[in-house]
């Protein structure tokens, strides 16, 4: 619909990207298997008025979800969550940017744990509307690192993995797409969005053409950025 009525869609929110845990608790020596719906959450598309809602989506979550509280998780089953945040670099790039997805980490304590990791946002970005287009686009798309022996392996594909106590497996989920183009986005809202952390500062220059010439300040090049803008 976005051509016949521009002003009232949205960028495509972040597709399915989910996450199923199961094994035997030793505290009840019981088997435990369920769906982590805080693995599901991607980003909201933009819309041509504002960014898009962050850990919203996918459609089939009918919007916002609830998760469940982590430490009723963790009471519930033997692991512990080292992790659930915001993902930076995962919303879209657009003059409004996509909303971010997130970002769950997990561990088992007590013996192995299967982990099943489903969804076709690990192949499909978000798209963008209204000419909005990402330069990072790897960090738009959903994914799985499993962190064993010091070293982290990244799968793209649905897997089947077992984890052990000491290891760790994290599921990143993609935001939505951006609306516009990004290089019309405000300086000062993509130096926010940097502050914030859902912006990096590689993704600033990659993706909105905003040069940080300054880590901890965050200040800008105004000249490498208007000759970074330039180019589009």
């Amino acid at each position: 619909f976005e051509k016949a009525v521009p002003s009232k869609v949205s960028a495509s929110w972040g597709h399915a990207n989910g996450l199923n845990i199961a094994g035997r608790d030793s505290r009840t020596n019981e088997e435990f298997v369920t769906m982590v719906l805080a693995t599901i959450i991607s980003g909201g598309g933009a819309t041509p008025k504002q960014d898009g809602w962050h850990a919203v989506g996918p459609e089939c979550c009918f919007g916002a979800l609830t998760s469940g509280d982590v430490e009723l998780l963790e009471y519930s089953y033997p692991i512990v969550i080292h992790r659930y945040s915001l993902m930076t670099d995962s919303g879209g790039a657009g003059k409004f940017r996509g909303g971010s997805g997130t970002a769950w980490e997990v561990e088992p304590l007590n013996g192995d744990m299967l982990c099943i990791g489903f969804g076709e946002g690990r192949r499909i970005p978000a798209m963008g509307a209204a000419g909005a287009i990402s330069a990072m686009t790897d960090t738009k798309v959903g994914r799985v690192e499993l962190r064993r022996d010091g070293k982290v392996q990244v799968e793209r594909k649905n897997i089947i993995e077992t984890i052990r106590p000491g290891e760790t497996i994290t599921n990143l989920n993609p935001g939505g797409g951006g609306f516009g183009n990004p290089f019309e986005r405000p300086v000062e809202k993509v130096v926010s969005d940097v502050r914030n952390g859902l912006v990096s500062i590689e993704g600033a220059r990659l993706d909105y053409g905003v040069a940080i010439a300054d880590s901890q300040t965050l200040a800008v090049d105004a000249a490498e950025t208007e000759r970074l803008r330039a180019i589009l």
